[in-house]
């Protein structure tokens, strides 16, 4: 483990290897990978009391909630590698049922999807009684079309097809060359698009939706199943990362925010953290920013570091919100709800608020989430932002009594908005290139690994896994 030198007060210095700034599951997951390739010790340093990044458990009302409703699927192996090799507790595998919601609890559609892998997917949801149930014979024929040029064209967009953009078609536009009805835009895709991307589907990119339908529809058996943690993120996830990094010498500083990094000669940097009222100097030969774009963006900017064509993306990059409210339902409620699946689609309704996406039930609580927000990002702002909750709590209550019969008023509730919760995974999103896909940034013992790094992927647990594992790749190269 690294040697804390003393000096009393402000000023400790501190003598490492490497340093990974930023405890999410990108910087959890290279601090891990460094630690399989490498004996030089590492410290992962993170602003917050807490590792994880905004996919972590909290506790509330005695009850286990995430930061935001994280879905993953069995298509997500870089993630659930990570899981495994630092024996986390398993999660509960459940095949995915993809249900939408109406007025008074009724179920307009629901699907659920076989689980071998493609082709036997497609063709077993083919089958009477294995297929979409409530879907007219237009949706299904509209599927049939859409899957069907996808293989064709090796699950990519047809190139033939023209666009407003230069960069690609939206999902919007894709959708509007197929003439998809619009019925089933509202009731599928378009929650789909928008949870999957985080992005409106006028903007969002129709090729990175046909990679998500690639290694989920498409992919080997048990792609498509959701995984959960049986308790929250944070117990049957980030605990059991971080204590097996504690086991394996990884030193795990919490609390500390990095104010700035500075070259502090050829080959070696030195990062200036900031705990309470203590300033630490760590001077470390290799430095991974393990930070989302707004973020790295401004450290970047704070240390006075030259711009280079990686620093200069992140930029440019745009971002959206999502809110998350978690609502402690009484006992009748809960048992009104219990007919539903744990996770379903809340359709919208005619003269009904179409405020809340997705909703997901926990013992005694319930989930609701509000993605694809365009909302300006102050990163001054409280996590609790108090203003969209006002314009948001309103018509979400209108739209919870129509659709679940849930009186929202009355109930204690948890609401999380975080205004630059991921990027936004727009037609004209600036893709990295080679080498910073590999996380280099221009500057010489200098990585980054996040979420933005995984070309044609989506924000994720699963892009930033994969980033932290390639990020950790390369830099091990340069140490060997």
């Amino acid at each position: 483990m690294a040697r804390v030198e003393g000096l009393p007060g402000h000023d400790a210095r501190v003598n490492i290897m490497i340093v990974v700034i930023g405890g999410g599951w990108a910087g959890l997951s290279c601090a891990a990978h460094l630690r399989r390739r490498t004996d030089l010790p590492i410290t992962l340093v993170e602003a917050a009391p807490q590792f994880g990044g905004r996919a972590r458990g909290l506790t509330w009302q005695n009850r286990l909630i995430d930061n935001g409703q994280h879905l993953t699927i069995g298509a997500y192996h870089e993630t659930f590698f990570l899981l495994n090799l630092v024996q986390a507790p398993q999660w509960e595998h459940r095949p995915l049922e993809w249900c939408g919601i109406g007025l008074n609890q009724h179920i307009m559609q629901s699907w659920r999807v076989p689980n071998p892998r493609w082709p036997w997917r497609a063709l077993l949801g083919m089958l009477p009684g294995l297929g979409p149930r409530g879907w007219p014979g237009s949706w299904r024929q509209s599927m049939r079309q859409i899957l069907g040029e996808l293989l064709q064209h090796q699950w990519r967009i047809d190139p033939s097809l023209k666009s407003a953009s230069r960069r690609g078609l939206s999902v919007k536009e894709w959708l509007n060359h197929h003439r998809v009805p619009n019925e089933f835009v509202q009731h599928f895709w378009k929650p789909l698009a928008e949870g999957a991307l985080n992005t409106e589907i006028e903007s969002a990119s129709a090729s990175v939706l046909a990679t998500v339908l690639r290694d989920s529809l498409g992919g080997p058996a048990r792609s498509c199943e959701v995984r959960m943690p049986a308790g929250n993120l944070s117990i049957d996830g980030v605990d059991a990362i971080t204590r097996w990094l504690e086991r394996h010498n990884v030193n795990l500083l919490r609390g500390h925010r990095v104010e700035r990094i500075v070259q502090s000669g050829d080959l070696s940097w030195r990062v200036d953290a900031q705990h309470g009222d203590q300033l630490r100097a760590i001077n470390t030969q290799w430095v991974v920013i393990a930070l989302p774009c707004h973020a790295s963006s401004r450290l970047w900017s704070h240390s006075a570091l030259p711009q280079t064509k990686p620093s200069q993306r992140w930029q440019q990059m745009d971002h959206r919100a999502i809110t998350t409210v978690w609502v402690a339902l009484d006992a009748e409620q809960e048992r009104s709800l219990a007919r539903l699946p744990q996770w379903f689609v809340l359709n919208p309704q005619p003269g009904v608020p179409h405020i809340g996406q997705v909703a997901v039930r926990r013992p005694g609580i319930l989930g609701v989430v509000m993605s694809a927000q365009k909302v300006q990002h102050d990163s001054h702002a409280s996590q609790h932002d108090q203003p969209l909750r006002s314009a948001l709590q309103s018509p979400l209550a209108v739209q919870l009594r129509a659709q679940l019969g849930v009186d929202l008023e009355p109930l204690e509730q948890k609401w999380i908005t975080e205004k630059a919760a991921t990027w936004a995974c727009t037609v004209d999103a600036p893709w990295p290139d080679h080498a910073e896909a590999r996380g280099e940034t221009g500057l010489a013992q200098l990585y980054r690994c996040a979420d933005d790094l995984v070309p044609g992927y989506p924000a994720t647990i699963e892009s930033a896994v994969r980033s932290g594992h390639r990020t950790a790749e390369q830099l091990a190269t340069e140490l060997y």
